[in-house]
């Protein structure tokens, strides 16, 4: 039997740091270690079972607690495959009535191995439901209420392929952590061994994380000095402005370097002069300048509120705009890739709005503010990392300011 115990475990390890090994730290895999229950009771069988459901809940005198270890490996957002290996020990199988609450058995060894495709019906929230549907291999020694296997003897270890379906929740403490509960009804293909329920309880540990805590470690590092670390800066070598992210503007004429087709000449036609600065009413009024500024803010993951920063660049917008002039203000506002178009589009609205009403609480005026929402659709950096998505949570703002 001890044989048996450690056959199990040894290859459920090597095929799970088999796995592991063959992936890079970007993959987006998970382990999972906990406790789990083996109830025998509630499978809808005659005496000491019960009925389907029945004492679902009757932890003393129906569950027989164990451990488990589960490696995790997400193929989209919604869908996840488990490899999942289970030790316990039965020593409650169900009861009589009231004469006798719990009828005990020998401590029977149990086993399982067990594979499940998940699908997670929630996936932009913290607390995730989840259905499962799978298979597996149980094997359980031998006792007084489950002597039918064709083996000589008593107390033999035998095994069974089981049908398995399942349904829980996972709940995520930070980006790395999080618990997973979950129920799991097992319904064996032989009829030795007794169909069952199993639930879990674990902690979970994301292993595709690996590059944001890089990132957390290298939070201070400034490079160019510019006052935005490296982490969300899109030119960390070169001395820039926080409104484009990091990335200088020579000219100071609100365009960019990387993007100025005359980047050492002030101008307004992508970044060169234009043919006309200047609209002259007559020649016996002054003329009348447009001046078009530009600014980004960003925002954290899955929120739309702004932060300090954002609010003290938007500080500035409200200063430039009432002192110019007349002015025309564009909100230009967009997301990351993380969760799905419908949310990013919600999202974008949210972050759109946010900007404008915090504008118009500096007594700008509404009528003179538009909005746009772009969701995901216009990243400016590569969704694949943090860095990009960091870069991709913005709203830019354009002014557009007359004044004579």
């Amino acid at each position: 039997m001890k044989y048996h115990y450690k056959l199990l475990i040894t290859l459920f390890f090597a095929i799970n740091i088999q796995l592991l090994s063959s992936q890079n730290e970007a993959n987006p895999w998970a382990i999972e270690i906990g406790a789990n229950a083996i109830d025998v009771y509630p499978v809808g069988e005659s005496t000491p079972h019960g009925n389907y459901f029945d004492e679902f809940f009757n932890l003393n005198d129906h569950w027989n607690f164990g451990t488990y270890v589960a490696i995790t490996r997400s193929l989209t957002d919604r869908i996840s495959l488990t490899a999942k290996g289970s030790v316990n020990e039965i020593s409650k199988w169900g009861d009589l009535g009231k004469v006798d609450e719990s009828i005990l058995v020998d401590n029977l060894k149990y086993y399982g191995l067990d594979a499940m495709v998940n699908f997670k019906i929630l996936k932009d929230t913290k607390l995730k439901p989840f259905i499962s549907i799978g298979g597996g291999y149980t094997w359980i020694e031998e006792g007084l209420y489950n002597t039918f296997s064709n083996r000589n003897g008593i107390k033999n270890l035998v095994g069974a392929g089981t049908v398995n379906g399942a349904m829980g929740v996972k709940y995520d403490i930070t980006n790395q952590f999080g618990l997973n509960f979950q129920t799991t009804y097992k319904h064996a293909f032989k009829d030795y061994l007794t169909k069952h329920w199993q639930h879990s309880l674990g902690v979970t540990f994301n292993l595709g994380k690996q590059e944001k805590e890089q990132i957390s470690e290298n939070a201070d590092l400034d490079t160019d000095g510019d006052g935005i670390i490296d982490a969300y800066d899109l030119c960390p070598k070169t001395y820039g402005s926080k409104t484009f992210a990091g990335c200088p503007d020579t000219d100071n004429d609100g365009v960019p370097d990387s993007i100025d087709k005359c980047p050492n000449v002030k101008g307004g036609d992508r970044g060169c002069p234009q043919k006309e600065t200047q609209i002259v009413q007559n020649t016996a009024k002054p003329s009348k300048v447009i001046t078009n500024t530009s600014k980004v803010v960003y925002f954290n993951s899955n929120i739309s509120t702004l932060g300090a920063e954002a609010k003290s660049i938007l500080n500035e917008i409200a200063k430039i705009s009432k002192e110019g002039g007349q002015y025309k203000i564009q909100i230009d506002a967009h997301t990351d890739s993380d969760g799905s178009n419908q949310f990013n589009n919600k999202l974008s609205v949210n972050r759109a709005n946010n900007v404008k009403q915090y504008l118009v609480s500096k007594q700008l005026s509404s009528n003179n503010i538009s909005v746009n929402n772009y969701g995901e659709t216009q990243p400016v950096s590569d969704n694949n990392t943090n860095l990009g998505k960091a870069l991709n949570r913005r709203a830019k703002v354009i002014i557009k300011v007359v004044s004579n």
